[in-house]
């Protein structure tokens, strides 16, 4: 797969070390390209007019979006596997996401001040998954945004379409360290496991079949090959 102009955009960017001369704005976004709607942004780090004091707005989270880490990494020769685990499907999807941007940086060092909305859809749940973490890395190419939470809005398993929201704040090199650069993501590998079944590009198996015994209290997993 190859990442998108604008993730290269700002891969370059950072690399170069433009990030403290003033060229760092946010991109517009004209629409969806596949599969994902247009992120809209809130958060205490909006522009203000010209002339006008920018009012404080504090990101509200609410209770149920906790700080998870239900993630791990396995390698995989030049790429790397994000394996995440939830207490229910959009739990661990959002456990993907998290760990996409943990890969990018340290999360424990993102402040919670703003928030990005993306919506995805799929022909099925695997490309449903791909189009999210697509999303989210589209916003990041975009605006610089690490969501350090993710909140699942909206869930249809059965039309594949998914909202969610990104809580966090711009990455900025002076602040965060520097992890690695994701440049899209794959297809290839991808696996989403529930209490009695597994799902893969060659299609649906019974869980007992394959082995992958279902972890305590946390029968949902998703696995997603990143490449770096």
């Amino acid at each position: 797969a190859k990442a998108r102009p604008e993730v290269v955009n700002i891969l370059n960017f950072y690399r170069e070390g433009r990030y403290g001369d003033g060229q760092g704005g946010e991109a517009a976004r004209a629409g969806p390209e596949t599969g994902g709607a247009a992120a809209a942004y809130s958060g205490s780090a909006a522009p203000a007019a010209a002339g006008a004091v920018p009012a404080a707005a504090p990101v509200v989270i609410p209770d149920h979006v906790k700080d998870l880490r239900q993630f791990k990494y396995h390698d995989h020769t030049a790429d790397i596997i994000v394996h995440s685990w939830g207490s229910t499907r959009a739990e661990a999807f959002a456990q993907v996401v998290v760990g996409m941007f943990n890969y990018m940086t340290p999360l424990d060092n993102v402040e919670i001040v703003r928030t990005v909305d993306v919506e995805a859809k799929g022909h099925d749940l695997l490309d449903l998954l791909y189009h999210l973490l697509d999303e989210f890395l589209y916003v990041f190419g975009t605006e610089m945004h690490i969501s350090r939470r993710v909140e699942i809005l909206s869930f249809d398993e059965t039309q594949f379409i998914i909202k969610a929201r990104g809580y966090g704040e711009k990455m900025d090199l002076r602040k965060h360290e520097q992890g690695t650069e994701i440049k899209a993501i794959t297809m290839h590998m991808m696996k989403i496991l529930g209490p009695d079944s597994v799902l893969t590009e060659n299609g649906t198996v019974a869980r007992e079949e394959t082995g992958d015994a279902v972890m305590d209290g946390f029968p949902h997993e998703a696995f997603v090959l990143l490449d770096i």
